[in-house]
């Protein structure tokens, strides 16, 4: 196959497999064989362990041997430029490890190496920060110890057991720090290939204390929205939705455990003069006045005094009869008409409320709105008979 080949093509030939640890060379019979590339004085390249030849058309000799392939220096000296694959490939083992020092010894994030048993073989720089002591202080010391010791069993489940399930998102864990505090950190584990020269696992941990802070924060906000879209801004009172939601939930329960359910529903009485008269803000006044008289005197766990709109109020009361609802509208009733009000108008102005009772047990194919009709029909009769007064349909 090599009767077409001159001697320039088998040049270039040789000066492409240089790189590759593969020398061509050429003799004549009886003569040394002659390099056909530049490939230093002798002695510059690895010995060749291997060596094979076959004989040309013309009666030569052509000589492959196997050496070490030659550093960029010789690449150079051949007037070629290396190939920047080529050059991973001649890298020696201990380049790597640079490399992946270089890398660990200047990121922030603590990247840890541990055998199959999770003894520490490695420990980067910032074991300083985020732990608060030196790298050397974690030999002899296994990755559980790392952490919060109420977290040890949950990290090593999630990551070191045959049930594993090491996930993209990485886990979020505390770690133990040298004073005995926590510190929230993002934890990652990946595998290491066999011969790797570190360990069986890589971990990286990463400050995630300021995230945590983050999320609360943005739980805190999320709580206080909710919070807001469900309260009454001027009373400070659950609004008309929280109503509406807690009568339906009260009612499905009162149906469920076969209980009396008790509603109230509370008008100030002659409000519109007294808003034309003083204003709307003090009008707002009066009404934040009655919300609060309201709120003091509806303290049973599981009751609750609603602003269902306007100058009207309105109190859900679980697990309560006529006679106990009755009760407690009275009491609601004398509370407004005995409140001082001398701080919102000089001199003080009367205040006073009609309330509407209504009490049942919950029915199968009825509904609260039944309820609400009830006692929205006791509070007009409460209006008809002169106001400031207690009524509930018999």
């Amino acid at each position: 196959m090599t009767q077409g080949l001159i001697e320039a093509d088998l040049r270039s030939l040789a000066t492409l497999l240089a790189d590759f640890g593969v020398t061509l060379a050429l003799a004549g019979d009886g003569r040394q064989a002659r390099p056909l590339a530049d490939i230093g004085p002798a002695g510059a390249d690895a010995a060749t362990p291997r060596m094979a030849s076959m004989r040309l058309s013309d009666g030569r000799r052509l000589v492959v041997s196997s050496r070490e392939p030659r550093p960029p220096a010789a690449a150079a000296r051949a007037g070629t430029e290396p190939s920047p694959f080529i050059v991973e490939r001649r890298a020696r083992p201990d380049a790597a490890d640079m490399r992946f020092r270089l890398l660990a010894e200047h990121s922030i994030d603590l990247i840890v190496a541990v055998d199959a048993d999770l003894a520490i073989r490695y420990a980067s720089p910032a074991t300083a920060s985020l732990l608060g002591c030196q790298p050397g202080d974690l030999h002899g010391h296994t990755l559980a110890e790392l952490l919060a010791p109420e977290d040890r069993a949950a990290f090593i489940a999630r990551h070191f057991t045959k049930a594993a399930q090491r996930g993209a998102v990485p886990d979020l864990f505390r770690a133990l720090r040298r004073d005995g505090s926590t510190l929230w950190v993002e934890a990652r584990v990946a595998s290491l290939p066999p011969g790797n020269g570190l360990g069986d696992y890589l971990v990286t941990f990463r400050d995630a204390d300021q995230r945590r802070r983050a999320e609360e924060s943005l739980g805190r906000m999320n709580a206080e929205l909710s919070a807001l879209a469900s309260t009454d801004a001027l009373t400070g009172l659950p609004n008309r939705r929280q109503f509406d939601a807690t009568l339906h939930k009260e009612w499905y329960r009162a149906l469920r455990d076969a209980t009396p359910l008790g509603l109230l529903m509370i008008d100030v009485d002659r409000f519109k003069p007294l808003n034309d008269r003083f204003g709307h803000q003090v009008g707002d006044a009066f009404l934040a006045c009655v919300g609060q008289v309201i709120k003091e005197n509806v303290r049973r766990a599981g009751d609750m005094a609603a602003r269902y709109g306007g100058e009207e109020f309105a109190v859900i009361l679980p697990g309560t009869g006529a006679a106990g609802a009755l009760e407690i509208a009275e009491v609601i009733r004398r509370a407004v008409a005995a409140a001082d009000t001398r701080a919102i108008v000089e001199g003080g102005h009367p205040l006073t409320v009609s309330i509407g009772v209504a009490a049942a047990v919950a029915l199968a194919g009825g509904g609260a709105a039944s309820l609400v009709h009830s006692a929205d029909s006791a509070l007009y009769q409460a209006k008809r008979s002169g106001r400031n007064r207690v009524e509930i349909l018999q």
